[in-house]
């Protein structure tokens, strides 16, 4: 038997790719789909912060489309960056256009720096000297180390740059040039567009695997694993339950794992409390006024607002709130054992709107709701870096496979979550007809 542990997209892929074999598919929650869930309050639908559908896979994308048949519109991005009381265009890089000159001026010279300077291999430089190295700066000054540091709530010299290379968008001379110029012609990162669902909030994807999957049980935690006897102990309304299982596909993230793996070495244990995370609050809100912004989601790098990101479901789909309204999402990071009262929170939130011109003092916010998010974004700091590959070897070892955004403990999409799921079924799916 497999066990599928997390009924979010990983696994849900996972069990819709494990074509005639047994398997049962436990979720903690009630309801599938993990942070790629969607609730209502009020009359508006927000997803568990923002989920939207890019696409590098095509196999992937025929899948999404085909589960989704109908029920998905395209968007071109409306996506920008709010700094020095200005808008400019994402990826910053390539659109100094518009902000004070001597900013235009930083960010062109400190490019054109770049472009003689010697450069260490991408895995030997933390994230700050490969921001340094390829962008320049000024634009390290401007916007990429202010808003990272406001991210990941930690010093840029302590993150490593592995995992940028295909959410940060490598400019040439002549992009850095034509963006301070205000010359568009050609479109820059890895979602120029993007796919939402026309009802329902992103919890229509989850869902749409449902008539595939079989054996799922919702209200199922994962509690103990004895590695060594390959038994796995679940606890359910009932109880207790014992399984044994001949694999176990764990999406859970893998700090949780390991502590539940009763006999995994010491050092292991030790590997694994020690990665680091960061958690975010998604600050949803509800306007009492229609079209707010036209724009699907702003960058925002400078202290004084709270928030790294904001954006605005309503404009992925009408049918996310009322009539005559608005809704919008706030991103603040913190680190996970802070906690920001929810009065204060939303304070420093319409404060922070007010300041930037998204809402105005007479606004009334119909909704007010805060969602924590406890695993938001992992670190990929140096010690990932040594401790991760032989925490997921030892884990398959005793047949537990990690897998996931959080289960592999990277900086994925969920694109990479379906296709991670396809892919470990095809393992399992080869290994039973070998065993076979």
């Amino acid at each position: 038997m497999i066990h599928i542990v997390g009924a979010g997209l990983a696994g849900l892929s996972t069990a819709y790719h494990l074509k005639g074999l047994p398997y049962r598919l436990h979720e903690k929650e009630t309801e599938v789909g993990g942070l790629c869930r969607s609730y209502t309050k009020d009359g508006f639908t927000f997803d568990m912060t923002g989920h939207l559908l890019h696409f590098r896979q095509p196999d992937i994308k025929a899948l999404v489309e085909a589960l989704l048949a109908g029920r998905l519109t395209k968007h071109g991005r409306r996506s920008f960056i709010y700094s020095h009381r200005t808008y400019t265009e994402y990826p910053f890089q390539v659109n100094t256009h518009g902000l004070p000159p001597e900013v235009v001026r930083d960010c062109l010279l400190g490019f054109i720096a770049t472009l003689t300077a010697k450069q260490d291999a991408a895995g030997e430089r933390s994230l700050q000297q490969w921001i340094l190295d390829n962008l320049g700066e000024g634009i390290a000054k401007h916007f990429m180390v202010p808003f990272n540091e406001k991210l990941w709530q930690v010093r840029l010299d302590e993150l490593t740059a592995d995992w940028v290379s295909w959410l940060v968008p490598k400019p040439d001379i002549k992009d850095i040039v034509n963006g301070a110029l205000g010359i568009k012609d050609k479109a820059f990162g890895y979602n120029p567009s993007f796919l939402y669902p026309v009802q329902g909030g992103i919890k229509a994807l989850p869902d749409a695997f449902l008539p595939f999957v079989e054996n799922l049980a919702l209200g199922e935690e994962l509690v103990e694993i004895h590695t060594g006897r390959r038994r796995a102990l679940f606890r359910n309304r009932q109880g207790c339950r014992e399984e044994s299982y001949e694999s176990l596909v764990s999406t859970m993230p893998v700090t949780e794992l390991v502590k539940r793996c009763i006999d995994l070495p010491p050092a292991v244990k030790d590997a694994a409390a020690a990665l680091r995370w960061v958690s975010v609050y998604s600050v949803n809100l509800g306007i009492d006024r229609a079209g707010i912004t036209d724009k699907h989601w702003i960058y925002f790098p400078e202290p004084e607002y709270p928030f790294y990101r904001a954006g605005f479901p309503m404009n992925f789909s009408p049918e996310l709130g009322l009539p005559g309204c608005s809704s919008l999402y706030v991103e603040i990071s913190h680190q996970p054992a802070v906690r920001i009262p929810e009065a204060e929170l939303l304070g420093q939130v319409r404060l922070g709107l007010e300041r930037a011109g998204i809402l105005r003092a007479t606004d009334t916010c119909i909704v007010q709701d805060v969602k924590d998010i406890h695993y938001a974004y992992v670190l990929f700091d140096r010690h990932r870096a040594r401790a991760l590959p032989e925490i997921l070897r030892e884990l398959e070892r005793r047949g537990i496979h990690s897998i996931g955004r959080y289960g592999r403990w990277e900086h994925t999409s969920m694109e990479d979550a379906i296709s991670q799921g396809r892919q470990i079924a095809a393992r399992l799916m080869e290994r039973w007809s070998r065993a076979a």
